[in-house]
């Protein structure tokens, strides 16, 4: 699993949330919602927040995009883009299945 964050999405990550000092962006599973076709029921929330346990990571100019391993669940076994959308001015998920 990896995930990639497009140079626009990074922008709107450091505009609209407290990314200073230990601060990453966590993606979690949250229930309810309707941006998840992968799981049903469930939706990707996002919190600025210091990391504790990392399942897996992307770190660029200076921006931790992180999920926790009790979160691992919803995103494993995907490859993960994260880009702003310029329509909604919010960040966009798209998903493909994990090259091994």
């Amino acid at each position: 699993m990896k995930i990639d964050v497009t140079e626009n999405a990074q922008k709107w990550f450091k505009d609209e949330f407290d990314v200073s000092g230990d601060n990453g962006i966590r993606l979690f599973a949250k229930y309810g919602g309707s941006n998840s076709s992968l799981h049903p029921g469930f939706s990707i929330g996002l919190a600025a927040e210091v990391p504790t346990e990392i399942a897996v990571s992307d770190e660029e100019e200076n921006l931790l995009i992180f999920v926790e391993e009790h979160d691992y669940w919803y995103f494993k076994e995907h490859d993960w883009q994260i880009d702003y959308d310029p329509e909604t001015e919010e960040v966009k998920f798209s998903y493909s299945e994990a090259v091994k």
